[in-house]
């Protein structure tokens, strides 16, 4: 079994893969999209990395970064799908891809799964006439951040004012401030919870809850929090998402999904509950390739993913 892992190399979740694809014989290459080399010839598309071709070796191809090129690392996914290889995740090449926390929302809600209140605003008035309505504090983050990036507590009009000057309208999104002492981390592998999640505080003087950004994560069970498990598959499930990390906050007695990530870190989780994340992504994806050569033309649905052993 080869696998494609388009990321990066020196992050600690790709090691830690790279490490556990070793140990259950699982060949995995990891390149970004500098690595790769796009052939034409005859009329027949070709992918290269390292003097190799992709598509006549490799039998899949997961997709962990996209940035700076986002429609070269789709079209990598698509070629790969075009050659009957397994594409994690699948959805990015079957439906419309969107680099946005407010599209995600948007399904998130659709889905009749619970969210806090949040706006994308796009000019100026609608900015105004929001500004009048809302409550203080409330979150403005960037509606393509992540690690905490561009996201910010807003206790007044004149602070909101003042921090969108520095980006372009519809950059940043507004969502209510659930305030709470800590938040809760759940990864979600092959659409099913993990047995054990974090809890997670900021560090001093921050709200923000990320590993990278110093926050303390508290290794807890999945058992402790009977509706998160089911939650978070929900989550993963309406975003289609096979190997991600879902972040919650209560909102009173009430769970309330404050983001599905696509492409989560393990380091954080890994280091506070010392469990084997790596390992089990990797179990995945050798499933997911037994299932698509034993049924070569199988798609997968949300609802009916391989088994964990």
């Amino acid at each position: 079994m080869k696998v494609v892992w388009l990321g990066w190399e020196e992050v600690y979740t790709t090691r830690r893969v790279q490490e556990a694809a070793r140990q259950q014989g699982l060949d995995l290459l990891v390149c970004n999209i500098h690595d790769i080399q796009f052939d034409i010839e005859e009329r027949r598309a070709n992918l290269r990395a390292f003097g190799e071709s992709l598509l006549e070796h490799w039998d899949g191809l997961v997709v962990r970064t996209f940035y700076p090129y986002i429609s070269e690392a789709l079209t990598v996914a698509r070629l790969f799908r075009d050659a009957g290889k397994v594409v994690i995740d699948q959805s990015l090449t079957d439906e419309g891809y969107a680099v946005s926390k407010m599209h995600d929302t948007l399904v998130l809600t659709a889905h009749g799964l619970p969210c806090p209140r949040t706006w994308q605003l796009f000019n100026p008035r609608q900015v105004e006439a929001l500004a009048e309505q809302l409550r203080y504090p409330c979150v403005l983050k960037g509606v393509h951040g992540a690690r905490g990036e561009h996201t910010y507590l807003i206790h007044s009009t004149e602070q909101l004012h003042r921090r969108l000057w520095h980006y372009t309208y519809g950059e940043l999104m507004l969502q209510e401030y659930l305030p709470a002492e800590e938040d809760y981390r759940v990864l979600v592998i092959g659409f099913r919870a993990l047995p054990v999640m974090v809890s997670r505080r900021p560090p001093a003087g921050d709200f923000r809850t990320n590993h990278s950004l110093g926050g303390t994560f508290i290794a807890r069970t999945l058992q402790e929090f009977p509706g998160f498990g089911p939650l978070a598959e929900a989550a993963a499930r309406a975003l289609r998402r096979e190997i991600t990390a879902v972040d919650l906050r209560m909102k009173g007695s009430e769970p309330m999904i404050l983001e599905v990530n696509r492409q989560p870190d393990f380091e954080g989780f890994e280091r506070a509950t010392g469990f084997d994340v790596a390992a089990e992504v990797v179990r995945y994806i050798r499933e997911r390739l037994k299932q698509t050569n034993a049924a070569p033309h199988l798609q997968l649905k949300a609802d009916a993913s391989p088994s964990r052993p």
